[in-house]
């Protein structure tokens, strides 16, 4: 029985010191509010979407070096099929500043259009909507 009871303590005491009894009350917001997310999406076929995101990533990292305002940005297929990515910014200032930014530099369009090219579109085929966190 001793050795019963110093069982169950010990796995109960594992159990709180892991924290998993509080990893619902720890999970975060995906945006605090003001902070805008923009998601983009387009058709890509099946066979083209590795591809693409291979792509979307190369122009993700050209943002993260080359931006004057920094943003988090996630590569990505949606359940429908489509490719893209969601970006974060701290404020619909800040994501306008990026959108200047994106369609004045040369290399960033260049990107974008070869993302549109690889999945036979143009980039005016992708859907951008933005969400401002409340």
């Amino acid at each position: 029985m001793k050795y019963f009871l110093s069982v169950t303590l010990l796995l109960s005491s594992l159990y709180s010191f892991s924290g998993h009894h509080e990893a619902n009350e720890t999970l975060m917001p995906v945006a605090k509010p003001g902070q805008i997310i923009v998601i983009y999406k387009g058709e890509c076929p099946t066979g083209k979407i590795n591809e693409s995101i291979e792509i979307v990533k190369k122009t993700i990292a050209y943002e993260r070096k080359n931006s004057p305002v920094s943003y988090s940005s996630s590569p990505g297929v949606w359940s429908d099929g489509t490719v893209g990515a969601v970006d974060l910014h701290d404020s619909i200032e800040a994501m306008n500043e990026a959108f200047e930014w994106q369609a004045g530099d040369k290399k960033w369009s260049a990107l974008y259009d070869e993302v549109a090219s690889t999945c036979g579109i143009t980039v005016e085929d992708f859907t951008v909507v933005n969400l401002t966190a409340k």
